[in-house]
């Protein structure tokens, strides 16, 4: 009996340690520009300021497709994305991190447009798949 109640007890107390360390994970003051969003407008956020300390030619692209993509304007937003990607200035994971995160909330926000019966979200999806093969 006495070592059931033994184990019990330090099962307990293993349990209880895990999920004081678990309740910590993630209370850090910042994320160093290190994240992802769930949604078109929180990864236009994340775009321009991970952009904020750029060359002025790569700060213009991201605030560019960072407005467009507040203004669900995606043709736009994914031709400033390209202007970016093509430059060959992208100099941090940081902002490359922005520029996957802003296409990967793109093409879905696409998605649910075309299921909504959009066509020109139709048509910049067609651009988008395009671009990504070459």
């Amino acid at each position: 009996m006495k070592r059931a109640e033994t184990l019990k007890a330090i099962n307990f107390y293993i349990l209880t340690g895990v999920c004081v360390l678990w309740m910590g994970c993630g209370m850090g003051e910042k994320d160093e520009g290190w994240r992802t969003s769930d949604s078109v407008d929180g990864a236009a956020d994340h775009l321009s300021d991970a952009f904020d300390e750029s060359s002025n030619n790569l700060k213009k692209h991201a605030k560019e497709a960072s407005n467009a993509m507040h203004k669900k304007k995606y043709r736009t937003a994914l031709i400033s994305l390209q202007e970016i990607k093509l430059s060959g200035e992208v100099g941090s994971a940081k902002e490359g991190m922005a520029v996957r995160d802003s296409l990967v909330n793109l093409e879905e926000e696409l998605i649910y447009a075309i299921e909504n019966g959009d066509k020109n979200a139709q048509k910049t999806y067609d651009l988008l798949k395009r671009v990504n093969r070459n």
